[in-house]
Parts: structure tokens; C-alpha cells; sequence
């Protein structure tokens, strides 16, 4: 209903709404890659850490000793980025996620302590993987059940923003906040979908990093990087049949706009054909006798369709609001001078993260090759 959904705040924005619009679908998509970094890297270490605990599958564990160094910081990563693009999302669209916060509030809170719980966990796992014994299996086994727990909180979060005629049946039903959104059609596949999205594009990072360690050692990275286009090509086939069940599930008047809106279209249409060319490039470049530059390529065009997925959420979410909310009503009252001090402050920080991540993965590739 129209009157559930509060008053925008009275305050103007600080910056353009195209500005902020921007920034948004560019640090979600950093945060998306962060996440998926922590959730599929929590699932490939987990499983090749149970593969390697057997002598015959040295690789395994190998691997599951390097990527164990790099789970905290991937989280760490998720978390910090998350916050920024949950900041943006509450600027253009406040009204909506404080009020499907507060109905499902018990829950949203339990997102806190839930993200400790996994952090510790993957510190826990980081030290102590390389004795491969003990409880550190488990504990990764909690750590990994935890993220995807809060993965299915922040869906249903996500998706009750995007229904306020729901949201007064919902609160009436447990006005103490302990809700989901559960009757939505499209919560399951939406869920499935980033889940096996996040192994896929995992894959893919996999595969490149397999690549980086053919000098060091052709055997491993060979390895590495046909396992990892294998997976990387079995989940983008399944993630076709769990897009086609989220399309099918999502409401008719909001999926004909992959027909009827140009940009949303062609965003879909390319999403689509950079997707089948990061898999048949990083399938191709494995196949290759010493895997090649295609594999490089791929996953430079799987980067590329995560972007333009990220940018079809934010206009399907539009879709969804258009009855409720007008960005172009916003009242603007420019600082430039703060916006110009984020921006700078804010690159200054990429290259920080990136520096970060190098002394990261090369600590990592000394420590396993000791």
C-alpha cells in the first residue's frame, strides 16, 4: 500500500542522483566480487580441503592451504564494501530498505553476529589448515553454512524492499520483527542463482590464478586451471536454468521489461553473450596444452558480465519501484567539494585494496611453496 511507505527524507541529496547511481553500481559490484571471493572461496577450500586430507590428492590440499590465507581478508573485504553500497542503496532509496529492515528487524540484526562468527571462523581455518587435523575442517564447514545463511537474509531483505503491498500483511503477521519473505516467488531462485554465481565467478578467479602459478610450478597450475574452467562451465550452465526459473518466477508486468525498455534489453542481451563468451574463452584456453591467454581473456569478460549484471538488478529494481518511488523528484544540493574529497579518497583506497591483495597473493604462493 501507498501509505505504508514513509516520506522520502526531507533533506536533499547531497549530490546528483546520477552521481550516486554510479557509485552504487560500482561499489556493489566490487562488493559482489568481494562476497563471492568469501562464499565460493569458502566452498572450493572447503572441498579440497576434504580432498586433500587423502595423500593421493596433493593438489587439493595444496590449494586449500593457499586460498585458507586468503578467506579473512576476502571477508574483510565483503564487509567494508558492503557497507558503502548499503549507504548508496539508503540514499536513493531509504524509505524502502529502512522500512523492510525494520518489519524483518530481529532478523536483519542477527546479519552482526552472524559475520563474526563466520570472520573468526576463517581466521581460525587460516591458521590452522596446514596441519590438516583437528577441528579446523568443521569450523570451516561453519563458517561456509553461516555466509550462506546471511546470503539468504539479505535476499529476503532485498526482495521485501521491492513488494511494499506485502509489507503490512507481513508486520501484522509478526509485528516482533522475526519475518522473512518467504512468499515471494522469485526468493529461492534469486538465491540459488547467487549462490552458484558466486562458485562460478570464483572459478573464474581460480583459473587466473591458476595461470599465475604455471611458472612456478606447470603441473599445479595446469591442474588448477582445468579444474577450475570445468567447474567455472558446469555452474554457467546451471546458472542458465536458474535464470530462466527467477524469469519465470519474477511478476509479468516487471520481466516484459527485458522486452519493452531498450536499456534493460540490451543490458540483458549482452549480459547474456559476454557470459557464453567468458565460458567457451576460459574452457578453450584450459584445453590448450599449456592453458593460454584465452583463459586471461575469459575471466577479464567474466568481470565484464558481472558489471552488467549488477546494472540489470539496479534497473529491474527500478521496474519494481516505479509505482512507489521518483528519483528525479529528489531535491539536489550539490558539494562538490565533499564529492570531489570521496572520489579522490576513494581511488586512493582501490589502489590501496589492490596493493593489498598483490603482497596478499604473493605471501600466500611463498607460503605454499615452502
Amino acid at each position: 500500500m501507498q501509505t505504508m511507505i514513509p516520506h522520502v527524507d526531507p533533506l536533499p541529496l547531497p549530490g546528483p542522483v546520477w552521481l550516486f547511481t554510479v557509485l552504487l553500481l560500482v561499489v556493489f559490484t566490487l562488493h559482489v566480487a568481494a562476497m563471492n571471493s568469501a562464499l565460493g572461496g569458502g566452498l572450493w577450500t572447503l572441498w579440497n580441503y576434504l580432498r586433500g586430507r587423502h595423500a593421493e590428492h596433493e593438489y587439493s590440499r595444496r590449494l586449500a592451504v593457499e586460498l585458507a590465507g586468503m578467506l579473512p581478508t576476502f571477508l574483510a573485504f565483503t564487509v567494508t564494501l558492503g557497507v558503502a553500497a548499503l549507504l548508496f542503496v539508503q540514499v536513493l532509496y531509504g524509505n524502502f530498505l529502512y522500512t523492510s529492515s525494520i518489519i524483518m528487524a530481529s532478523t536483519w540484526l542477527m546479519v552482526i553476529p552472524l559475520v563474526m562468527v563466520a570472520y573468526y571462523g576463517y581466521y581460525y581455518f587460516s591458521y590452522k589448515a596446514v596441519e590438516g587435523k583437528g577441528i579446523a575442517g568443521c569450523v570451516l564447514a561453519i563458517s561456509v553454512c553461516v555466509l550462506l545463511a546471511i546470503g539468504f537474509i539479505f535476499v529476503n531483505n532485498m526482495t521485501l524492499m521491492l513488494r511494499p503491498e506485502r509489507w503490512l500483511e507481513i508486520y501484522r503477521a509478526h509485528p516482533n520483527g522475526w519475518n522473512l519473505n518467504l512468499g515471494e516467488a522469485t526468493l529461492l531462485p534469486r538465491y540459488l542463482h547467487i549462490v552458484n554465481g558466486s562458485v562460478a565467478l570464483f572459478s573464474a578467479i581460480l583459473a587466473q590464478i591458476g595461470m599465475s602459478r604455471m611458472k612456478q610450478d606447470a603441473g599445479y597450475g595446469r591442474w588448477l586451471v582445468q579444474r577450475a574452467a570445468l567447474v567455472f562451465a558446469a555452474c554457467t550452465g546451471l546458472q542458465f536454468l536458474l535464470g530462466m526459473w527467477l524469469l519465470l518466477a519474477t511478476p509479468r508486468e516487471i520481466a516484459m521489461t527485458l522486452l519493452r525498455d531498450p536499456l534493460t534489453g540490451g543490458v540483458f542481451g549482452l549480459a547474456l553473450v559476454t557470459v557464453i563468451a567468458a565460458m567457451l574463452l576460459i574452457l578453450l584456453g584450459s584445453l590448450a596444452e599449456k592453458p593460454s591467454k584465452l583463459v586471461s581473456a575469459g575471466f577479464g569478460v567474466s568481470l565484464l558480465t558481472l558489471l552488467l549484471m549488477v546494472c540489470l538488478r539496479y534497473l529491474l529494481r527500478m521496474a519494481y519501484l516505479k509505482p512507489y518511488a521518483d528519483l528525479g523528484g529528489l531535491q539536489v544540493q550539490a558539494q562538490w567539494g565533499v564529492i570531489v574529497l570521496f572520489v579522490v579518497l576513494f581511488v586512493g583506497g582501490l589502489g590501496t585494496v589492490a596493493y593489498m591483495l598483490a603482497l596478499v597473493m604473493k605471501c600466500c604462493k611463498t607460503a605454499v611453496a615452502k
